[in-house]
């Protein structure tokens, strides 16, 4: 199964993580990793942004930058287990998607509904953001 993965997926490696937070992770890498499903990630993305930067912040902190520097090797630079999209790939969303990301002023997440929209077959978007969550539960969008 395809997934797109908000940031919170970044986030979640921190020190500043609550421990429900890091089981959260833990669990759904091994989820991920046991049911071979592969990550869908539109370059550039919030997403990506985040995973590089904290790869990057947290360079001398090993305890951090180590579950990072894996990520990026076993998933994103694995093609079987990453896909990027480019620009050229994502096509416009439909208007009624767009007008519920507009009202409940949830554009910072389009990108997630774009790469979504950009692939073929069954996929879910992953988020812990409620706020994006609430009015799209259970709904078949794309």
């Amino acid at each position: 199964m395809d997934l797109v993965v908000n940031e919170w997926l970044p986030e979640y490696f921190l020190s500043e993580a609550s421990t429900e937070e890091k089981k959260s992770l833990e669990t759904f890498l091994n989820r991920f990793l046991e049911r071979n499903d592969r990550l869908v990630v539109k370059e550039p993305s919030p997403f990506l942004d985040k995973i590089y930067r904290y790869a990057k912040d947290y360079q001398r902190m090993d305890e951090i930058v180590q579950p990072i520097r894996s990520f990026i090797k076993l998933i994103l630079l694995d093609s079987n287990r990453c896909k990027f999209l480019s620009e050229e790939e994502i096509e416009e969303l439909p208007t009624s998607v767009l007008e519920k990301l507009e009202v409940g002023n949830y554009g910072s997440d389009q990108y997630l509904f774009e790469s979504a929209a950009a692939i073929n077959g069954e996929k879910i978007i992953v988020t812990t953001d409620e706020k994006t969550h609430r009015p799209f539960r259970r709904r078949r969008l794309l």
